[in-house]
């Protein structure tokens, strides 16, 4: 009892260490995003950056993307139950092998062809803006040797417990690119601050050495053959991959649209947009996820797959709660809120107001994302890859379609369609594993999502009404809405018995009165 006791308290402070960390690498990429947007706001070289720096991503993600950490931490974790930790370990270093082989050729291939690429990402992009796009992506792709190097120590690392340093490259990686804005500004033009990014990149895998290292893993410079473990890895591959594609493929698509669209502007208008977007997205369902999955992995190695799922519940309803609220209040306060953190410098009203149109139809998808990162996660834990793939097809499949159709109500039309995509792949997921034993929710699990998700809509019409009142400028009408937003949500959270309400009134009770005594 008290050992159950003892890891759920483990686990919650490491959680909290986790949204620390993870906040402050939102803000400063928030901060980052607003030091662009000062300096560069939607010119021929804010859209030629915004389309090289998708660019390696995008095909690292396509690629291998979320097989590096989603395949590996199954197999290691089930290696260092059954066989121990030098075995593991052992699989590590052939593992990581294989990614430099992968990020390397590609690495080189996206260099070569860099121009191919551009003109396929973006094809309506001016001339002038596609070749610096061309020249920016060729400095800018070594950035997926270096992502396949991170993510395989985040595998490592996560596996064996460790979640801080993992959750600390963003912070690095954000902290360089904030100094260099900061320090250097635009001395260096575009180029500069894509080298900037580069050197962010790295320094994500230099952060993580000393601990991977101290952990007792050791490179090795040949693998002899293709082992057991690492041809289990490679079976999950490719429906792990599809079944990360979703965001990817949609990306895809929304530039293309987007590059014929404003001049161009579409595309950063879009990008500031997205970035927003997932940074709120990113601080609740990257700790969430990050650190359950190898908790899910480990309790499946284990047999256990009844404490998986409760897992999977309790944090899904966890961020229904959490992000509902948030994705209501983006809908109603966009423009402000973008007004606030975007336009000086080179960022204009009329930016703003094409960046607001897509942040407030990529907030419709918000709630969706967070969920269907933990439901893949599981099915990835369960080594059911084929589930999150079948479902990924299926959104990517809607969100063409929906794009030729909303592509008429421009970039919000645009940011709309990736948002029902989710929509769909999450709702998908989790009928399946509704139909699985112990994989739906209970009656009383249902109602508690339904109170999250009332209180929000209770909150969101209480805004619309009040908003046109509240005194002041943008600042302090906008501030006075997240305050009163955030008093009529609690409110109406606890009046509707919200669970996840009433659990976080149990926690600052206690606290108040340890402090007391």
């Amino acid at each position: 009892m008290n050992d159950g006791k003892e890891k759920k308290n483990g686990l919650l402070g490491t959680a909290a260490v986790m949204a620390v960390i993870i906040l402050l690498a939102k803000l400063l990429g928030l901060l980052r995003d607003i030091l662009v947007a000062h300096t560069y706001g939607t010119t021929d070289a804010a859209i030629a950056y915004e389309t090289a720096s998708r660019l390696p991503i995008l095909i690292f993600d396509f690629v291998i993307g979320g097989v590096v950490s989603a395949a590996f931490i199954p197999v290691f974790s089930e290696l260092l139950v059954r066989e121990g930790k030098p075995s593991a370990m052992r699989y590590a270093a052939a593992y990581l092998n294989l990614i430099l082989a992968l990020t390397g050729v590609m690495t080189v291939l996206g260099i070569l062809f860099a121009g191919p690429l551009v003109g396929w990402l973006a094809p309506d992009l001016a001339p002038e803006v596609h070749d610096l796009a061309v020249r920016l992506s060729r400095i800018l792709f070594p950035m997926i040797l270096c992502t396949g190097i991170a993510y395989s120590f985040v595998g490592i690392l996560q596996s064996l417990g460790e979640f801080r340093i993992p959750a600390l490259i963003s912070l690095v990686s954000n902290c360089i690119m904030v100094g260099y804005l900061a320090l250097v500004g635009d001395r260096f033009g575009i180029t500069g601050l894509a080298a900037a990014m580069l050197i962010g990149w790295a320094a994500q895998v230099a952060v993580q050495l000393p601990r991977v290292f101290s952990l007792g893993f050791r490179p090795a410079l040949s693998t002899p053959g293709v082992s057991a473990p690492i041809l289990r890895s490679l079976r999950m591959a490719l429906p792990i991959l599809i079944g990360t594609w979703t965001q990817p493929i949609c990306a895809v698509v929304n530039t293309r649209f987007a590059s014929a669209m404003e001049e161009g502007r579409a595309i950063t208008a879009l990008g500031y947009a997205n970035r927003l977007y997932t940074i709120l997205v990113g601080i609740f369902s990257f700790v969430a996820t990050n650190l359950l999955f190898p908790y899910f992995s480990r309790a499946n190695a284990e047999g256990d797959r009844r404490e998986s799922r409760r897992l999977m519940r309790v944090s899904a309803r966890t961020l229904v709660f959490i992000i509902a609220p948030i994705a209501v209040g983006l809908v109603l306060l966009a423009e402000p809120i973008l007004s606030i953190l975007f336009e000086r410098g080179e960022f204009t009203a009329a930016d703003t107001a094409l960046t607001a149109a897509a942040l407030r139809c990529y907030a419709v998808g918000m709630l969706f994302m967070a969920v269907n990162e933990v439901l893949t996660k599981a099915f990835f834990a369960e080594g059911r890859p084929k589930v999150p793939m079948t479902t990924s097809l299926c959104a990517m499949a809607v969100n063409v379609a929906l794009v030729l159709v909303l592509r008429r109500f421009g970039v919000g039309g645009i940011a709309l369609a990736s948002g029902l995509a989710v929509a769909v792949q999450c709702l998908a997921n989790a009928s399946v594993m509704a139909r699985t034993p112990d994989g739906g929710w209970a009656a009383a699990e249902l109602a508690d999502l339904l109170r999250s998700i009332a209180a929000a809509l209770v909150m969101g019409a209480v805004i619309w009404l009040v908003k046109p009142h509240l005194p002041g400028g943008v600042l302090v009408s906008t501030v006075c809405a997240v305050l009163l937003g955030a008093a009529v949500y609690a409110a109406a959270a606890l009046a509707l018995r919200s669970e996840e309400a009433r659990e976080l009134v149990r926690i600052l009770t206690k606290k108040r009165g340890g402090q007391d005594e």
